[in-house]
């Protein structure tokens, strides 16, 4: 067969769609695989760094990805100027190159979910309700660490993404104030744990009226007198910030620690660009009471 020469551009513009696409146009199929599985390798080890828990440490390993993506680019480019023209093999054919575009990504498509929950531990989940305002405002993305709640490490303030009791369709976002084994009371939109006031910095009222019995249909004093009650063990007690406008613990019950999916980590996605990268790895706002689940 008559040689043929290597377009540089092509072999780059190849490699940018499909990692090592542009080595097997080169005529390296070798290359372009280990190139290919090299970036997903990339991605699993970068896991074990912890950074994808944490705004600017995802940005990171985006980075590194796509550096990583870009010497592969170049590397493409680069050889296919120096072979200048190679023997046609049996694979350097277009079809061959779309099939291999359209196996890729079918390849990206299946493995994203993988990565994100199986690999790096983290899914994001959008904000569709207000109860969570000011904390969490709706129309925000977030990131949730899966890890975080199979490591079983709740801790009072944590705002968790949880299956909601009686739907495991519904996915809602609260805050946790009481833990199991504690007693909770709500006395006059006050939070009490084990009789002691919680000082809540991040709760705000959009309803100055108390409840304290039913004088009209849509009143009930549950949201704002409550208890007490002792927290089972297996359970928490989540609340949302958006205190008035919230549909929590105080209406449906205890929540199972069995529900609880992930732990907010932060905002990747919001029209303020001021909270864009708000962490929520540590809880800041709950003061004066220890933040730890008590033991029988």
């Amino acid at each position: 067969m008559t040689p043929k020469r290597r377009n540089p551009i092509i072999a780059a513009l190849l490699s940018s769609v499909t990692p090592g696409l542009g080595q097997v146009y080169n005529g390296q199929m070798l290359k372009g695989i280990i190139f290919f599985l090299a970036t997903f390798l990339l991605i699993i080890l970068l896991s074990f760094t912890g950074l994808q828990f944490d705004f600017y440490g995802l940005m990171v390993i985006i980075l590194i990805s796509l550096v990583f993506w870009l010497c592969i680019v170049l590397e493409a480019f680069f050889a296919a100027v120096k072979i200048k023209e190679i023997q046609l093999k049996v694979y350097n054919r277009w079809f061959v190159y779309l099939l291999l575009v359209f196996l890729s990504v079918g390849i990206d498509f299946v493995s994203s979910d993988f990565l994100m929950t199986d690999v790096l531990h983290i899914k994001g989940y959008k904000i569709s309700t207000e109860s969570m305002h000011p904390t969490l405002q709706k129309g925000e993305s977030i990131m949730i660490n899966i890890k975080h709640h199979r490591a079983r490490t709740l801790q009072r303030g944590d705002l968790v993404i949880y299956k909601f009791p009686g739907d495991s369709s519904e996915d809602f976002v609260g805050r946790v104030v009481g833990l199991e084994g504690e007693k909770v009371e709500i006395i006059n939109k006050r939070v009490l744990i084990n009789d002691r006031l919680l000082q809540e910095d991040y709760r705000i009222h959009t309803d100055s009226r108390i409840h304290f019995k039913k004088i009209f249909p849509y009143d009930d004093e549950r949201r704002d007198n409550y208890g007490p009650v002792m927290i089972p063990w297996g359970t928490c007690f989540v609340l949302g910030d958006n205190r008035d406008n919230s549909h929590d613990s105080r209406y449906w019950g205890f929540l199972s620690l069995k529900r609880i999916t992930g732990k907010v980590a932060y905002i990747y996605l919001s029209s303020d660009l001021m909270r864009l990268g708000r962490n929520f790895r540590q809880p800041q706002d709950i003061k004066n009471h220890d933040r730890q689940r008590p033991r029988p």
